[in-house]
């Protein structure tokens, strides 16, 4: 791919606008985050009795959680992408080296972070779970298999 001023103002403008949204998500989020079992922590850590109970419902949704570590690593991947289109030529042996090994550490993390809202995802039953809403059986009822 040929690197076009418009490509990179282009890209320039993803982020920006994927930076707006999760700004916007970080004001509007309540209650402390998502921890299912896919949080970066012990799981013995994650079963604290003290959390249990009314807490819960003032947690932010599964979904919520899945979003914002998706919208983190699109904005990762499209500073990357940036990074890569970068042409000029005037840097040491050595500052190219060191930027090649964190474009690499950073798709890395991008990459690591949306399996991790894979996973987040997988531990619900369908998006409305995710969501934290609750859906009646009888929905499903009339279905035939």
């Amino acid at each position: 791919m040929n690197k076009k001023p418009s490509d990179l103002l282009l890209l320039e403008s993803a982020l920006s606008t994927i930076e707006q949204v999760l700004a916007r998500a970080d004001s509007d989020m309540q209650g402390t985050p998502y921890f299912g079992p896919t949080a970066n922590l012990p799981l013995d850590a994650l079963q604290d009795p003290g959390s249990a109970g009314i807490h819960d419902r003032f947690r932010v949704s599964a979904a919520q959680s899945a979003i914002n570590i998706c919208l983190g690593s699109a904005a990762a991947l499209i500073d990357v992408s940036q990074a890569l289109m970068n042409r000029s030529v005037d840097r040491s042996p050595q500052t190219l080296e060191r930027e090649w090994q964190t474009i690499i550490t950073h798709t890395k993390i991008a990459s690591r972070s949306a399996y991790r809202a894979a996973l987040i995802m997988a531990a619900q039953k369908h998006v409305l779970a995710a969501q934290g809403e609750v859906q009646s059986e009888e929905v499903y009822s009339g279905l035939v298999y």
